[in-house]
């Protein structure tokens, strides 16, 4: 290792480790991904190929303002026309997790058909529900039920 180098990054709440190119490094932040790190790191003048240990403090910086500014493409931002301010935003690691909380909560007090199904704790996306989704509330065949039958008829 260099003399520079650090042994970990820490952006947004996440470890970055310093071995590790920033490139995919940066993807470990939630809410980034790797179409949307490519163009993060291009605005902000940044090798993606360059170790994450050796990122200074001003590229840091600059990686941290174009992250909360989302000054990439609005089709790459993970928070567009947002219901409250019709903003686009760039949303990161526990705001994100926060925002979907307060979205799911939205919905539920709504009583659309999302929130509805948040609320039962079913699926929410269309998937079939006959043999998935069987937790502990779902009504099916116990096995020892039948067992217990099978035995009975076979005296």
């Amino acid at each position: 290792m260099s003399e520079g180098r650090k042994n970990i990054l820490r952006i947004f709440g996440t470890d970055i480790p310093g071995d590790s190119r920033i490139g995919e490094g940066i993807r470990r932040i939630k809410g980034i991904s790797f179409s949307t790190s490519k163009p993060i790191l291009k605005k902000a003048g940044i090798d993606s190929d360059k170790l994450a240990g050796d990122i200074s403090k001003e590229e840091k910086n600059t990686l941290e303002e174009v992250i909360e500014k989302g000054e990439i493409p609005t089709y790459l931002l993970n928070r567009r026309k947002d219901p409250e301010t019709g903003d686009n935003k760039m949303l990161t690691s526990t705001n994100l997790e926060m925002q979907i909380r307060q979205d799911i909560e939205a919905m539920k007090k709504l009583g659309n058909y999302r929130g509805l199904r948040h609320r039962r704790g079913l699926p929410v996306r269309g998937q079939k529900t006959k043999s998935s989704f069987r937790g502990d509330s779902s009504v099916g065949v116990s096995t020892s039920k039948i067992k217990k039958e099978k035995s009975g008829k076979g005296e």
